[in-house]
């Protein structure tokens, strides 16, 4: 406080109101920004989101028992004909991989897709020690019609990697 009681203020500084006009457009601009930045933040974590899933399903596509799998399923005759011709592979996989050097097991959902139909697919799989990938389950349902099995034994003979 100065000598007469007053606030000290820099001398720069001056005690003046902003006008309506002037108030308006500065709330203006403030929303102009904030929606900006919300849409930027929103539009950032679903970019992230969506990269993260790409990354997985990508990495789950290349692995020995999906390649495998799919190539299993593009070649039988039942799924060729239920489809409909060419039969390709969906864009998501979900489920579990774990591929070690002690062994793996794999449990994964997927979509093939021919010019015809849409259908799931179920993969069970399993791999002992230096083996090759044993097919428990390898199972195409589409709507409305009977799953077809690919499994091992199930009159496919099991292709190695």
């Amino acid at each position: 406080m100065d000598e007469g009681g007053g606030r000290i203020q820099s001398v720069g500084m001056k005690k003046k109101l902003m006008t309506q006009a002037e108030l308006m457009a500065w709330e203006v601009k403030a929303r102009r920004w904030l929606v900006l930045g919300l849409v930027g933040v929103v539009t950032g974590v679903f970019g992230l989101g969506w990269m993260t899933l790409q990354i997985s399903y990508s990495m789950l596509k290349k692995s020995d028992v999906m390649q495998v799998a799919v190539e299993r399923l593009i070649q039988d005759e039942r799924v060729r004909k239920e489809l409909g011709e060419p039969v390709e592979l969906g864009w998501a996989v979900t489920g579990e991989l774990e591929d070690g050097p002690d062994g793996g097991t794999a449990r994964l959902e997927f979509s093939m897709r021919g010019s015809r139909r849409v259908a799931k697919v179920t993969l069970r799989a399993e791999r002992q020690v230096g083996g090759d990938w044993k097919y428990l389950l390898l199972e195409v349902k589409s709507s409305g019609s009977e799953a077809i099995s690919c499994a091992d034994g199930a009159g496919v003979p099991a292709k190695r990697s």
